[in-house]
């Protein structure tokens, strides 16, 4: 993995100031959902080129409509694999108001109960969430190899993917929450750290993307050789 290419291999662009801009627009209103799809659908267009070996890896925002395509794609596929998650969290609901139920019985009952199977749920969840850190970034390299959406439900070759590239995974995962920290101490900086904290999402969109599609050449996407970004 070539993590300094990663993280810097964004200002080789002449267009790069401008490139980000746009992806900060969509970062920023990503909360109306389709700028997000749009946005991490330009995350895999970065990847796709990078799995392809190209010099200059930042697509140009143009193709809209493949931008938004493959990030919906993308996003039904990780919501279907973090159904199980939701399914814990209904559970507990349901418990809760189970739970209730039977404090006119034994309140001491009652608490016991719901503590137990909230630990319980809860220590799964926690399990759950830390496992689909690793998937999530199989998921978009199977994708990256095949586009098509139903490629991601081949769990085996998904899966396979993250025990062959597990220490690669574990890069990607510590590189993004090392960029989180940082920014998030340089943003209590004011005005100027306040800035930088703007520009956090389509960095690490950047980064991110540029990893991904680092791992996606190795897995034999693409035309790069894998040898290109041995570790």
């Amino acid at each position: 993995m070539d993590i300094g290419k990663s993280l810097t291999y964004i200002t080789e662009d002449d267009r790069w100031i401008m490139k980000l801009l746009i992806a900060l627009a969509m970062s920023f209103f990503a909360w109306l959902i389709i700028p997000g799809i749009i946005l991490n659908g330009y995350i895999l267009a970065i990847a796709r080129n990078v799995m392809n070996g190209a010099e200059k890896p930042l697509p140009e925002w143009e193709d809209w409509g493949g931008f938004l395509r493959d990030g919906f794609n993308l996003f039904i596929a990780i919501l279907v694999y973090t159904l199980p998650f939701w399914l814990l969290m209904c559970i507990v609901g349901i418990s809760t108001v189970g739970f209730s139920g039977l404090s006119e019985v034994s309140e001491d009952a009652a608490a016991a109960g719901f503590l137990a199977t909230f630990g319980l749920i809860g220590c799964l969840s926690l399990i759950f969430l830390l496992a689909l850190l690793f998937v999530n970034p199989a998921v978009i390299v199977q994708y990256l190899r095949h586009n098509n959406l139903g490629a991601c439900f081949r769990f085996g070759e998904v899966f396979g993917i993250v025990r062959d590239h597990i220490s690669d995974i574990a890069v990607v995962v510590g590189i993004m929450f090392a960029v989180i920290f940082v920014s998030g101490l340089i943003a209590n900086i004011p005005c100027i750290g306040w800035i930088i904290g703007l520009l956090v999402g389509p960095y690490l969109a950047a980064v991110s993307g540029h990893l991904y599609g680092q791992i996606a050449a190795k897995a034999g996407g693409g035309t790069s050789k894998e040898e290109k970004f041995a570790a």
